[in-house]
């Protein structure tokens, strides 16, 4: 999956977050009026950080949905969301109309806004065709990613596969930063792209015995089995996962000690954990660029959202800033 993010402090970073998402819309494959569409949205929205916001990031995915541009800060955020929005409304010197221009640019767009917290804002782009292997069961898919200071590509990855009514969904750390670290997450990603329908246990056993993989990588694998309204979780190492339920009770998923990969010490495995899961349910899943200490509570009110818009909120809030980060957020599902 493509994903990036940048943070937008200064106005240099405008020209970046430009550059960045621009890039990415066309390695996405979005036809050439869709990225120019991204590209006003992309200096519209690094221009608004730069101008009100504290701490902006933008970050870019393509996912299961679409082509996500996600701007999220820790502030001073919106009084009144829906003034921003209307028709007409412009922020002094941008290149285009506001944040009412980026909902008129963008397929779908979302906000989400606590006065004094921060922001969140998602424009998405949708392809007129999807490929066949996208569908996922009516599953909602948020994810964003922030590479760590100094480094061209992330060290966190994820992806999702379907294999006919098994949705597998991992996330990943390699250890370390930069490109060593983008070889073992995405190492450890393939074996799951290559073997859709396998169980965690399975996959967590092709992952250990890679000999390609130079170094090791924190993972957890979840896999929904729709039809039978049950995931299966499995992790090694410290990515966080908490499971939401349809009332707002949460359960934390707990990950054995360790890593996987080459030459490391595999020890044993836990058995995978199983849970229900239904059409309110929810999985959140980051590593450890994104603080745990956050509770429902934060929450609250943001499931009513887009999931990649919580998964923005919370990267936006969270992350560490200083190391390299993943959010995964899955919801809801056909579950017929």
């Amino acid at each position: 999956m493509i994903s990036a993010a940048l943070a937008v402090n200064l106005p240099v970073h405008v020209g970046k977050a430009r550059s960045m998402a621009t890039t990415a819309a066309r390695e996405a494959g979005l036809p050439a009026k869709a990225v120019d569409r991204v590209s006003i949205a992309a200096s519209e929205l690094a221009s608004n950080l730069v101008k009100y916001a504290c701490e902006g990031l933008l970050a870019v995915v393509a996912s299961p949905r679409g082509f996500d541009l996600l701007a999220t800060d820790r502030g001073p955020g919106l009084r009144r969301p829906e003034e921003a929005l209307r028709d007409g409304y412009s922020t002094s010197g941008s290149l285009g109309t506001g944040l009412g221009g980026v909902r008129r640019l963008a397929d779908e767009f979302d906000l989400y806004s606590r006065y004094g917290e921060g922001t969140t804002v998602l424009a998405r782009w949708v392809p007129e065709t999807l490929p066949e292997t996208l569908p996922v069961l009516g599953l909602h898919i948020g994810a964003a990613v922030f590479t760590a200071p100094g480094e061209t590509v992330s060290g966190d990855a994820w992806t999702v596969v379907r294999s006919e009514g098994l949705v597998t969904f991992v996330v990943a750390d390699g250890l370390g930063h930069g490109p060593d670290a983008a070889a073992a997450s995405a190492a450890a990603v393939s074996h799951v792209a290559a073997m859709p329908a396998a169980p965690p246990a399975a996959l967590l056993e092709a992952m250990d015995a890679d000999r390609a993989a130079a170094r090791g990588s924190a993972v957890a694998i979840a896999q929904f089995d729709l039809a039978r309204n049950r995931l299966w979780f499995s992790g090694v190492g410290n990515i966080a996962a908490r499971l939401y339920s349809a009332t707002g009770s949460h359960e934390t998923l707990v990950s054995v000690p360790g890593i996987v990969g080459r030459r490391q010490r595999r020890g044993r495995r836990a058995d995978p954990l199983m849970r229900s899961w239904s059409e309110e349910s929810r999985l959140i899943m980051h590593t450890d660029g994104v603080s745990e200490r956050w509770n429902a509570a934060d929450l609250h009110d943001a499931f009513g959202h887009d999931a990649a818009t919580v998964a923005g909120w919370l990267l936006g809030q969270h992350c560490r800033r200083r190391d390299d980060a993943c959010v995964l957020v899955v919801g809801g599902g056909d579950t017929r």
